[in-house]
């Protein structure tokens, strides 16, 4: 992992096809994905994107737990997806363990947009669901054709 890291830190300078190739080739699976700017990922090995993915600059991909990504799904810059967590149980005993989980599961057509983050233990099932700037997932979205937003989400608008 600390070899990734500085790896990842010698090319975030060069231009962005090494990038996208790079992460591409890093990934537990990649489909036809574009990677616009800086992007920080952790354990790549669990990290799964589907084809026609855009992910912007600034997001941060925490895949401690795995992450799948599904097709046509655009992250906005400085998304955070974070698949971790700390258990309050154990931090109480003075203990850190890591949140172990289903992880994170985004669906088609999916659209978040700036600054939002999506934790960990959510799927995103319906396809065609926008996620509003700055909106914080924390529970999983079953609906389909609608916005969701707020902290935390909820169904704001359908778009049918």
């Amino acid at each position: 992992m600390v070899l990734f890291r500085k790896v990842y830190n010698f090319i975030k300078g060069q231009q962005n096809w090494f990038r996208t190739w790079f992460l591409r080739k890093s990934l537990n699976s990649c489909g036809k994905a574009y990677f616009w700017g800086k992007v920080d990922v952790i354990n790549p090995r669990n990290l799964t994107i589907g084809d026609n993915c855009t992910i912007n600059h600034g997001c941060y991909l925490n895949a401690f737990n795995p992450i799948n990504i599904g097709n046509d799904v655009t992250l906005s810059a400085n998304v955070s997806l974070i698949s971790t967590g700390i258990d309050i149980k154990s931090w109480i005993e003075g203990k850190k363990c890591h949140l172990y989980n289903n992880g994170i599961i985004i669906g088609d057509h999916v659209w978040v947009g700036a600054g939002a983050q999506i934790l960990n233990n959510v799927h995103i099932k319906g396809p065609y669901v926008v996620v509003a700037a700055g909106a914080i997932v924390n529970k999983d979205i079953n609906e389909s054709f609608c916005v969701v937003g707020g902290c935390p989400a909820k169904v704001i608008k359908y778009l049918r």
